[in-house]
This record gives C-alpha cells, sequence and structure tokens, in this order.
C-alpha cells in the first residue's frame, strides 16, 4: 500500500494519467499537473526515439528501487549501441550523478549531438529517476499485468 492514498482514476484518464505514480501525485494537483507536462514534452517529443528513453527507464526504475516502475516493464536485452550507451550512461547517473567524469560524457558525444544529449540527461534526470525516486520514497506497489501492459499501449500509440 502506497504510504499516501492515491486520489481515484480519472473516468476520462489513460493507463500513465491513472498510473499509480499520477495518482499519488494528484495529491497536489499543480504538481502532478507540471510533471505530467514535463513528463510529455520529454518523453514524447524531441530528437530521441522513444524506445531508447523507454529502454533507459526500464534499466533504471531496479537501480532506483521503485517496484510500481520496475513491473511496468522489464529491461531489454536486444539493444542496439545507442541504447546500450544511453542505458549505461543512466545506469551510472542513477548510481551516483556526481560520479559521472569527462571521460564518460566525452564517449556520450560520440554517438549523440548535443540537443540529444542534453535531452537524454533531462529524460534521465528529471522524469526517470525522479519518478522512480519519488515512488520508491511513497512506497508505490508493483502494477499488475493488466495495468503495466496498457502502459505500454500508451507508450506504443505515441511511438
Amino acid at each position: 500500500m502506497p504510504r499516501i492514498a492515491p486520489t481515484p482514476p480519472a473516468p476520462d484518464g489513460n493507463a500513465v494519467s491513472n498510473s499509480l505514480l499520477a495518482r499519488v501525485m494528484g495529491r497536489c494537483p499543480e504538481i502532478l499537473r507540471a510533471f505530467g507536462r514535463l513528463d510529455g514534452s520529454i518523453r514524447f517529443h524531441g530528437k530521441l526515439p522513444g524506445e531508447l528513453k523507454e529502454a533507459v527507464r526500464r534499466a533504471t526504475a531496479g537501480e532506483v528501487g521503485c517496484e510500481y516502475c520496475r513491473s511496468l516493464g522489464a529491461p531489454r536485452s536486444d539493444l542496439d549501441p545507442r541504447e546500450s550507451l544511453a542505458v549505461a550512461f543512466a545506469q551510472a547517473v542513477a548510481q551516483d550523478p556526481a560520479a559521472i567524469t569527462d571521460a564518460q560524457f566525452a564517449v556520450l558525444q560520440e554517438e549523440f549531438d548535443e540537443e540529444e544529449i542534453v535531452e537524454l540527461v533531462a529524460f534521465i534526470c528529471l522524469v526517470a529517476v525522479a519518478g522512480q525516486m519519488f515512488g520508491a520514497v511513497m512506497g508505490l506497489e508493483a502494477a499488475g499485468a493488466q495495468e503495466a501492459e496498457a502502459y505500454q499501449q500508451v507508450l506504443e500509440a505515441h511511438g
């Protein structure tokens, strides 16, 4: 059971807007709206493909310790080279953001342009890890299979 009771699901919501994380954050509607705008603008827009961002989210969920986030999809093993690099970098950020070195950043710069790096770091720090930290601190339990599938369908629709 979450440490804070979630709001009821919205009748016109989808699997993301009615997620347990969103419904707990919904106790402060202004914060939920701001986080939702940020999440949507980074997750569903930009130069980086959604599959790369989802690979990052899946890989860091276990690192950060959010059971809910982890239950939305297991880390993939069939990553392409850019996804592998992004995932490794995200895991390093999740472990210790202050330990990121110039050498690690230089490796990113070999594969990603500056706009992509800003987008990747924003997604890692402001959406993926931040949301996962919120979920871990709030004690969000794992999603059921139906909710996890609905979440993946929303991502595919924005594909």
